[in-house]
């Protein structure tokens, strides 16, 4: 935990002190005036919509000892004066993550990226301290913020990297020179902000230019971009099912588990995990790759994997003895999508009900790419697909465009989908929930536990 005299922080970050006594000490940064508290220091940053100058009064109130500013205030606080807040920010994560040299895994990709960071901490928490990123903390002023955390109890990091535009990968991992990169998959989550896929793939390989010869990158050796990728300037490991370097064979998917074998230093080892679906198993195969490196015997990886616990909002699986309820409101691209409609497949043993809303941050492709997992939903054996929000007419159309048994239907708010919903469910049914973050689904997911708690 971050714990400096103001004088201290100035020097850290060429600031200039303009106000205050620089003895002050302060722990703790913050750039959420509502999350300041007792002694922590607040950066003032500004953004496409709002300026953090604006919430610095907010931010004193709530416990903030000093501000990181642009432009001089008129309060009564401590304050460095700078240049341009986060690059100020950036600075001082730079100089305070220098006080312990760690080795750190940036993980990335367009989707499954949480859960594969969880997944490898737990695994590498059976041999070390890990530092792992909190909740949300993955964006350019969220990963510093993890790595204010650090203290000399951690012996290794392990920090998620989420992007929607060029260069946030490159910032990040500028700061924290990863030893391992970790890149789930190229898919098409922000190509609204990106164009293509192909952008994508050159915003998260980014991380790649900080790589060298004692360095690895583990991507998945399944995705078409990474299928045939070599470099000769760092380690390449490739993980997959198909193709890869180290390989899952003998998948077995259970209700409520999976089992699946890899062949490590010419021996079969067998391995569970308690969440089954086949992007599940390439996530397992990424942290065991990472495990592998970093010294892990194949035991202390079985047992790290059977500690995996998701993220909130992410693959939580609720059973009951009435209902099983799958909560994977956090997120949404095509390819989660899919990946949480292959689990509901593997996991119901009554009926199987897809709860869907709309996926963000897709442009253009919007609609055609609704009606497609609206089509592969159709081919998953999902007895029911309940739509809502602005494509939900095209989730039905392309569900409705395949020969099947099921029935899809689009509603046209949360609330006529939540009465239905607890009106109908019946004994032994699995319900998926998975729509991006901004649609809030996890309302109605909640509204439905509680009733079925009763």
């Amino acid at each position: 935990m971050l714990r400096f005299t103001v004088k201290e922080i100035a020097s850290m970050m060429n600031g200039q002190i303009v106000c205050g006594d620089e003895n002050t000490i302060a722990e703790g940064v913050c750039v959420d005036s509502r999350v300041a508290k007792e002694k922590m220091i607040f950066f003032a940053l500004k953004g496409e919509v709002t300026d953090g100058h604006r919430f610095i009064r907010s931010a004193v109130e709530n416990g903030a000892c000093a501000v990181v500013v642009s432009e001089k205030q008129d309060i009564d606080v401590c304050q460095i004066l700078v240049e341009d807040t986060f690059t100020a920010l950036q600075a001082l994560t730079k100089a305070y993550i220098a006080m312990f040299p760690i080795k750190y895994i940036a993980v990335t990709g367009s989707s499954g990226k949480t859960t594969t960071k969880d997944i490898i901490a737990a695994v590498l928490s059976e041999k070390y301290n890990v530092l792992k990123t909190q909740g949300n903390l993955n964006s350019t002023t969220g990963v510093p913020l993890t790595l204010f955390d650090l203290d000399h109890a951690h012996e290794i990091g392990v920090i998620e990297m989420s992007m929607s535009s060029r260069g946030e990968i490159y910032g990040n991992c500028d700061i924290v020179r990863p030893d391992t990169v970790v890149i789930t998959n190229i898919g098409l989550c922000h190509i609204e902000y990106l164009g293509t896929q192909d952008n994508i793939f050159a915003a998260k390989t980014e991380a790649f230019a900080f790589l060298g010869k004692e360095n690895t990158a583990i991507l998945n050796g399944e995705d078409k971009y990474f299928i045939h990728y070599e470099n000769d300037n760092f380690n390449v490991v490739k993980v997959g099912i198909d193709n890869g370097d180290l390989q899952a064979k003998d998948i077995v998917y259970e209700s409520d588990r999976m089992f699946f074998t890899v062949k490590i230093n010419g021996k079969d080892e067998r391995f569970e995990f308690l969440y089954p679906g086949r992007h599940n198993v390439l996530n397992c195969l990424s942290a065991i790759a990472v495990a592998l490196k970093y010294g892990l015997s194949c035991d202390q990886i079985r047992s790290g994997l059977k500690k995996f616990v998701p993220s909130k909002n992410r693959m939580d699986i609720s059973r009951s003895e009435f209902a099983t309820l799958i909560n994977d409101t956090y997120n949404a691209n095509p390819d989660s999508m899919r990946a949480a409609m292959d689990v509901l497949g593997h996991m119901a043993k009554g009926r199987k009900i897809a709860v869907v809303g709309d996926m963000l941050e897709l442009g253009e492709q919007s609609k055609e790419l609704h009606r497609q997992c609206g089509e592969y939903a159709a081919t998953k054996d999902i007895d029911f697909v309940y739509s809502v929000g602005e494509y939900a007419n095209d989730y039905k159309e392309g569900f409705d465009s395949i020969q099947s048994s099921g029935i899809c239907i689009a509603f046209v708010d949360k609330i006529s989908l939540s009465k239905y919903l607890n009106e109908t469910t019946v004994k032994d049914d699995c319900i998926l929930f998975k729509a991006s973050r901004g649609m809030e689904l996890e309302h109605v997911y909640f509204s439905l536990k509680e009733a079925i708690e009763k």
